[in-house]
């Protein structure tokens, strides 16, 4: 009895409810980092564009976390078991893409490599909204039954993409002339 108890036999599997905890906190994050652009736009809250960066590098910290959560507490660190959850489960791809963007944007968010980059530095930090694609695609292609959570996230982020469309350097190059 005692060996079943330590087993983790009469308790719910911890790893499902961090991992759904930190893709939440990530997302929520995402979110949030997304949503100061036109906050800060606010005159008496433009106070808000100081903790930018420490939103997106939270935001990373916690797609990073569900990242180390799947492959400890899921995978247990198995090739294995991660190749086939390749196979079987390609939203993981997409979860992916969402995570190399941020740790890229992560790596260059210091104020050396912003001097490093010049101009480019902003160009980079624009991918944040194709790792803001990538996190509603990982959302709504995992989706088995309850939708709620890819609803609510795509209710606030699409909103904030589509808004970013006018300013896209295509749309001013080329769409705009027509």
């Amino acid at each position: 009895m005692f060996v079943s108890l330590l087993m983790g036999q009469y308790f719910p599997d911890p790893g499902k409810l961090l991992m759904r905890l930190s893709g939440i906190w990530a997302s929520v994050y995402v979110v949030a980092v997304l949503s100061m652009t036109w906050i800060g736009k606010i005159k008496p809250l433009r106070v808000i564009n100081r903790y930018r960066r420490f939103i997106g590098l939270t935001a990373f910290f916690y797609g990073l976390l569900h990242f180390v959560i799947y492959l400890v507490l899921f995978a247990g660190l198995s090739w294995t078991w991660i190749s086939s959850d390749l196979i079987e489960k390609p939203y993981i791809y997409v979860g992916m893409i969402a995570l190399v963007i941020m740790a890229v944007l992560a790596i260059t968010s210091t104020k050396r490599m912003m001097r490093l980059l010049g101009r480019r530095w902003k160009s980079i930090h624009r991918l944040m909204y194709l790792s803001a694609i990538a996190v509603i695609a990982h959302l709504w292609w995992q989706v088995k039954d309850d939708t709620s959570l890819a609803i609510w996230f795509s209710v606030f982020l699409v909103p904030l993409l589509v808004s970013k469309i006018p300013t896209l350097p295509i749309w001013k190059k080329y769409l705009k002339k027509t």
